[in-house]
């Protein structure tokens, strides 16, 4: 079988500190990948891309920068790499304004409290870097067995959310969001939250952006 090449990802985002986070998230998540560069601002992205468009398979973005926002780094990705996938990272990923700059325009959003294992299945959904058919059309026949809440939170931790940001939500516990995901797991015959997030996506209650 040829082995699939890791995904060279060019990060954007003006605090060092979350850069090396999401290095290290990416690394801990073990998902086959490399970061092939950093950027602090829209100027040295595109600076980046310039030079090497064809050597970036996905774009991680923060939308606010000193220089600009993100959409100005989307549109010129676009223009010299329309292949590469962009996921927009933000801690207001829920800011209306943000998402109708966006809309249409990326292939994702993520928070910044996104989980490794979170990460790791957004991205393979993004790539459709998948389990077998057989195993992945029996998940999704056991949606019509979820309640309406159940699949809320489904698409909640599909977002990115953790369980405590579930439950500030939603105007519940977080012990109630835990008991609702332990009930997930037990009809979907899942056992982490990176296997919810992709159960998500191959199931239609998250649509691929």
């Amino acid at each position: 079988m040829t082995q699939r090449k890791p995904i060279r990802i060019l990060l954007v985002d003006d605090h060092p500190l979350y850069r090396v986070g999401i290095r290290l998230s990416l690394n801990y998540s073990g998902l086959s990948c490399v970061v092939a560069a950093e950027a602090d601002d829209v100027k040295s992205a595109k600076s980046y891309l310039e030079q090497h468009a064809d050597e970036v398979d996905l774009i991680l973005l923060d939308y606010f920068l000193p220089d600009g926002t993100g959409v100005d780094v989307i549109h010129h990705s676009r223009a010299l790499s329309p292949k590469a996938k962009i996921v927009l990272i933000s801690g207001e990923i829920e800011n209306e304004d943000l998402v109708a700059d966006t809309q249409g325009l990326v292939d994702g959003y993520l928070g910044k409290e996104i989980e490794p294992e979170t990460l790791k299945a957004k991205l393979n959904a993004l790539f459709e870097i998948n389990g077998d058919d057989e195993d992945r059309q029996y998940r999704i026949k056991a949606k019509a067995d979820l309640s309406a809440r159940e699949i809320e939170i489904i698409q909640l931790c599909a977002n990115g959310m953790s369980a405590q940001q579930i439950a500030d939500r939603l105007c519940l516990s977080r012990r109630t969001v835990e008991v609702h995901k332990s009930h997930i797991f037990e009809k979907l015959d899942l056992n982490t939250t990176a296997d919810l997030v992709k159960y998500a996506y191959e199931a239609g209650l998250v649509a691929h952006r």
